[in-house]
């Protein structure tokens, strides 16, 4: 698949472009709202998991979102949520149901994405644990009643979640990976 082919299946077809491609956005530092992206085939191939019951193992692409052109890569529109630190204020940006219909964020790592309901949209913010263990982050912001993607939610190594824009309303999408960028699992996050 082509990074247009790529771009075009994230937007229409999130959940299954998440299942069977491996996707890394890169953080655009400094910068939070709308931004261009440039999403490249990273070459080489990973694995996914099959179906629960099968548990086989099939093959996929690596895509990534680079901050930056870079050869190949094919320029799109993403809101970009920066990683901010849990001990502070929560800055969650808001999302429009017009314009942009793509949100990133860089890999979890022990981090939670919370998406804040807002007039029929969501504030989303990315928090790192800061000054306290990323359970205890989740934990907390699920008590203010929050819609939260935290440390528990996920397994592995790593985790990443992006935001699609489809008839006016934002779902979100979690896809979980290993050290080596394989699929281990994906999934539509709850309102």
């Amino acid at each position: 698949m082509t990074p247009a082919e790529a771009l075009q299946m994230l937007a229409t077809r999130p959940l299954e472009f998440l299942q069977k491609n491996s996707f890394t956005p890169h953080a655009v530092v400094g910068k939070i709202g709308a931004q261009t992206f440039y999403m490249a085939d990273k070459g080489g191939e990973i694995k996914r998991v099959g179906t629960i019951r099968s548990g086989n193992l099939y093959s996929g692409q690596r895509f990534v979102a680079y901050a930056s052109a870079t050869e190949g890569a094919i320029p799109f529109h993403a809101i970009h949520i920066p990683v901010q630190p849990s001990n502070v204020a929560i800055n969650a940006y808001p999302l429009h149901t017009a314009g942009t219909n793509l949100m990133l964020t860089t890999q979890l790592t022990g981090c939670s994405i919370v998406m804040i309901p807002d007039s029929g949209s969501y504030k989303v913010a990315h928090l790192q644990p800061t000054g306290e263990t990323g359970d205890a982050l989740r934990n907390r912001l699920k008590g203010l009643k929050y819609k939260v993607y935290g440390i528990t939610d996920y397994t592995g190594f790593r985790a990443v979640v992006v935001g699609v824009r489809q008839g006016g309303t934002w779902n979100f999408y979690a896809q979980t990976q290993d050290p080596q960028f394989n699929v281990t699992g994906a999934k539509q996050l709850k309102s």
